[in-house]
């Protein structure tokens, strides 16, 4: 009875698609038995034939109903059947319940993954012509996989497709009678994965599947026929005879795929918003933390809730409620980045993602753009509402590196927010609200500094080598705050840089630089060019050239005494339309300098190009000549490059009389630092200038 208790088993491999849908067309036309000739699932008609009931039948051998003289027959026939698994028909004779002899032929097909055998039975007791019994037996089955409810193609060891049924033909547009010269390289439609990619023939999962001898299950594509999209669920078994492929079994689940994606829909989206809701946008955040943890990006987490919304709730309803609702997820996804993801989690909760940020500061930035959104009223129904939100910020990688725990720690820090006053935007890490406070109090207080002209420019002279004598000048901005002092460059130009504010302050440092050039020529110092560096964004803002020829033309300079510095990164972003602005800047009579030159990535083959007069060596380079060997070969390098391109060379950050000296051995033209002089303002750069040129007050 050992068989009788797995007979779950049977009725598990039967849940199988393609045994199950033919016994749903032919309930009557097979038995099921095991590796060993168990019988494991019997048809009533079989059962009746042998005059038992089915469950006599189930659990015992073929063996045990074989004919005395076929018994040893039919053991060896299947224990042959489970050493080579391969289609085989044979005949022998077995006993009915009233002792009558019955002739069978039996058609054996092992499942080798399965480890079942489908037994097609014919009874051809009272037939001569066996031969032509079985020839209708093979015809039968023919009209069975002709008509199963699935697209079934057969094809040889090389994918060649050498059969099909009249579904799969049906599928693909073959004509019956039709000759086949076709592969599993289909090339006649386009078929595409479920995410949308195309799929190229000699790289699919089926000629892979073919080469190494793979099973397929559960794999969807879709079929693109006549601008409309097929699609199907495709099974794939190698087939275990000689000069066979695979057999590709093609299920039409096109309507199925439907509803699954109007559930999928339902399950994913506020059906009042018609918003991501929590599952769909935590499905997404984690290729948005790889994608950022590639490029050393930040991603920031925003929990949003409306302020006091209950009381809103409770004394109008809850259809003004859902108004609001709506209005107030539209204003949030109009003041976010168009890439940036909104969801609402519930009630008047929403959640948006920013990904690819570059710093703290761009998330308060966007926070602060939400907020103001909220300050103007909202009509509803003739009536004007005013609402407020609360905003908890926690970014990824520093607040937690996975969905849950920025969830948790943007909703820990919209609680701060809530308790703190509401209507404001707090950051979970305090360490970091403080930081994001400072960036934003000096970009709130650069905009002030430029109006009130607090910025003021510092000049640092360039020594002639060889002479010793002064040959020009480099402009360096500084911020005089009246109350915290000087503002370090490294502190104010990133930020101006973000905000865009960097624009409107390079045009003041064009305008003042030339202005006193000017002044100093009335003060009897020429020959001396003023450099000016211009930041990547107004290097490429079409202001520049005009800018700079307004000015020269306003204080009456000679363009010749201007040079223009770039940072080599600048310039190597798009190099091309870099060369074009540099030659306008030329073609106005101005010099051009590469500053920071061995920092970025020059190409060699542009730089014989760029219309430029000199290089400045990186200051990194000058402060390690003296310990650092490669540095002093690099600068060497640099000079002999620069001197056979017809540039000057110019070394920054000369501090000691040993460097000084190594950088002349190095073949460097010019020298700033302070080994000769500090950056100073116009007037006491004025005297310094006289006096090192023997010019008389």
């Amino acid at each position: 009875m050992k068989y009788m208790q797995n007979e779950p088993l049977g009725s598990k491999i039967l849940s199988g698609l393609t045994v199950k849908s033919l016994l749903a067309e032919y309930p009557n036309s097979f038995q099921v038995l095991d590796w060993e000739g168990n019988f494991v699932s019997v048809t009533e008609r079989f059962a009746r034939f042998l005059e038992f009931e089915p469950k006599e039948i189930v659990g015992k051998s073929i063996v045990d109903f074989a004919h005395e003289d076929d018994k040893e027959n039919t053991k060896y026939t299947f224990d042959s059947l489970g050493e080579n698994p391969n289609i085989l028909n044979f005949e022998n004779r077995l006993v009915t319940n009233s002792k009558e002899e019955v002739w069978i032929i039996w058609l054996l097909i092992p499942l080798r993954e399965s480890k079942i055998i489908l037994g097609f039975d014919r009874d051809v007791t009272i037939q001569k012509d066996i031969s032509f019994e079985f020839l209708l037996q093979q015809q039968k089955y023919k009209s069975i996989f002709d008509n199963l409810p699935m697209g079934i193609a057969i094809t040889d060891e090389k994918g060649k497709i050498v059969e099909t049924n009249k579904t799969a033909r049906t599928y693909f547009n073959i004509q019956d009678g039709e000759l086949l010269n076709r592969t599993l390289n289909i090339r006649k439609y386009t078929l595409i994965q479920p995410n949308g990619n195309k799929i190229y023939p000699r790289n699919s999962s089926l000629m892979r599947a073919l080469r190494h001898k793979e099973v397929i299950r559960n794999m969807e594509i879709g079929l693109i026929k006549e601008d409309k999209i097929t699609w199907f669920d495709i099974l794939a078994t190698p087939i275990p005879m000689e000069n066979f492929g695979l057999a590709v079994a093609f299920l039409d689940i096109t309507q199925r795929r439907h509803a699954e994606e109007k559930i999928a829909y339902m399950a994913f989206f506020d059906q009042l918003t018609n918003l991501p809701n929590r599952n769909s946008l935590i499905d997404k955040l984690f290729p948005i933390f790889e994608e950022a943890r590639r490029h050393g990006n930040l991603v920031g987490v925003l929990a949003i809730d409306l302020d006091n919304f209950k009381i809103i709730n409770d004394s109008r309803g809850h259809d003004f409620g859902d108004k609001i609702i709506k209005l107030v997820a539209y204003r949030i996804r109009e003041s976010i980045r168009v890439y940036d993801l909104i969801s609402r989690q519930g009630g008047d909760e929403f959640t948006v993602v920013l990904p690819d940020l570059s710093n703290e500061r761009d998330a308060a930035v966007i926070s602060e753009s939400i907020l103001d959104a909220m300050t103007h009223p909202f009509v509803i129904d003739g009536e004007r509402i005013f609402v407020n939100i609360s905003v908890g910020i926690a970014l990824y990688p520093t607040d937690g590196k996975d969905s849950n725990t920025l969830l948790k720690n943007a909703d820990s820090a919209l609680n701060l927010a809530k308790s703190q006053g509401k209507n404001c935007y707090v950051f979970f890490t305090e360490e970091l609200q403080t930081v994001v406070a400072e960036r934003l109090e000096i970009e709130n207080r650069m905009r002030i500094a430029i109006i009130e002209n607090q910025f003021t420019l510092m000049y640092q002279p360039k020594i002639d080598l060889y002479t010793k004598k002064p040959t020009g000048v480099e402009a360096l901005i500084r911020w005089r705050h009246p109350e915290r002092g000087l503002i370090s460059p490294n502190v104010f130009i990133p930020i101006s840089e973000e905000t865009g504010m960097i624009l409107a302050i390079g045009e003041w440092v064009i305008k003042s630089a030339i202005q006193t050039m000017r002044y100093w020529k009335d003060e009897g110092v020429s020959d001396v060019s003023m450099a000016v560096n211009i930041s990547t964004k107004q290097f490429k803002h079409e202001r520049l050239i005009s800018t700079i020829a307004e000015n020269l033309k306003l204080f009456k300079v000679d363009p010749h005494d201007l040079e223009v510095e770039l940072t080599e990164s600048s310039v190597m972003e798009n190099a091309d339309a870099a060369v074009r602005t540099m030659q306008e800047i030329r073609k106005l009579g101005a010099k051009i300098a590469i500053d920071d030159f061995g920092t970025g990535y020059s190409s060699l083959g542009y730089l014989k190009k760029l219309p430029i007069s000199s290089l400045k060596i990186d200051r990194s380079f000058v402060s390690e000549i003296t310990s650092d060997k490669d540095s002093k070969t690099i600068i060497h390098a640099v000079s002999n490059l620069a001197h056979n391109l017809g540039l000057s060379v110019v070394a920054e950050g000369a501090e000691t009389e040993e460097q000084v000296q190594l950088l002349a051995e190095s073949g460097v033209d010019l020298i700033q630092g302070f080994y000769f002089a500090k950056p100073m303002t116009s007037e006491d750069c004025l005297h310094f200038l006289k006096t090192e040129l023997g010019i008389s007050d």
